[in-house]
């Protein structure tokens, strides 16, 4: 496989943050399928994809001498309880949850987008 250029790559991380921010919003409406782990655990790591693509893009800006993204101020979402659900509409999955010893919490989080973050 051909390694990227530095602009792909930015680009790439670019498009991974709002991709990103999009996952970690639907995983915050609709909940996900995960079935080891609770939607918080998942937005978490979203979230954490997120970052990592803001701190690619200041290495690479750095490096290559790019201006920074209009994307990279863009709001980091917030850290969320790592047994946060959704909703517990999926009954086979809360119960299964539940048996590995979750104590599962629900209430939508507010994320605003507003906002503009550095990291």
């Amino acid at each position: 496989m051909k390694k990227k250029t530095a602009r792909q790559e930015f680009d790439d991380c670019r498009k991974g943050i709002m991709d990103s921010v999009g996952r970690w919003d639907s995983i915050n409406e609709n909940g996900c399928n995960d079935p080891a782990w609770p939607d918080g655990c998942n937005m978490n790591l979203v979230r954490n994809h997120v970052i990592y693509y803001k701190r690619r893009i200041l290495e690479i800006c750095s490096q290559e001498g790019f201006a920074v993204p209009e994307e990279f101020y863009f709001p980091v979402p917030p850290k969320v309880n790592d047994n946060y659900m959704a909703n517990l509409d999926q009954k086979d999955r809360v119960k299964r949850l539940r048996q590995y010893g979750s104590v599962l919490v629900t209430g939508k989080v507010e994320f605003d987008k507003s906002q503009m973050s550095l990291l």
